[in-house]
């Protein structure tokens, strides 16, 4: 097996030493994937859950997307969030965008982000066929 490394241009730009996303078969693996603006390359909405949220999915969905995959094809997600008690919010948001057969999913409260961050999700997801 070879593993093909994802790297989407619409999406932010990696904060550190490692790679959006790595293909392996018909496997998608992404990094944690957060809300900064791709263009900005700027946290979106500190401590703002409800748009962090939807920012970091559609981060994810420009990853998925350079992959040959999408949100309709996520398997199982890891989320960490920086406060339990913003669970009910976070999660209004993350079904508008799972609407139906959601991923598999842990959640896991985090404490304290950088620069106003909440929340950031990892995916794995299967390519389109």
């Amino acid at each position: 097996m070879k593993k093909i490394k994802i790297t989407s241009t619409t999406a932010p730009e990696p904060g550190g030493w490692y790679s959006q996303a790595f293909r392996l078969d018909n496997l998608i693996f992404t990094a944690g994937v957060t809300a900064a603006d791709p263009v900005t390359q700027k946290i979106v909405a500190p401590g703002d859950i409800k748009q962090q949220t939807a920012q970091v999915i559609k981060n994810m969905s420009a990853v998925l997307e350079a992959a040959n995959s999408d949100l309709e094809h996520v398997i199982k997600t890891t989320v960490f969030i920086s406060d339990i008690n913003m669970f009910s919010e976070f999660n209004d948001v993350y079904k508008t965008f799972f609407p139906i057969d959601p991923p598999a999913r842990s959640t896991i409260e985090v404490g304290k982000f950088n620069h106003g961050m909440v929340v950031e999700i990892e995916a794995i997801a299967i390519v389109r066929e």
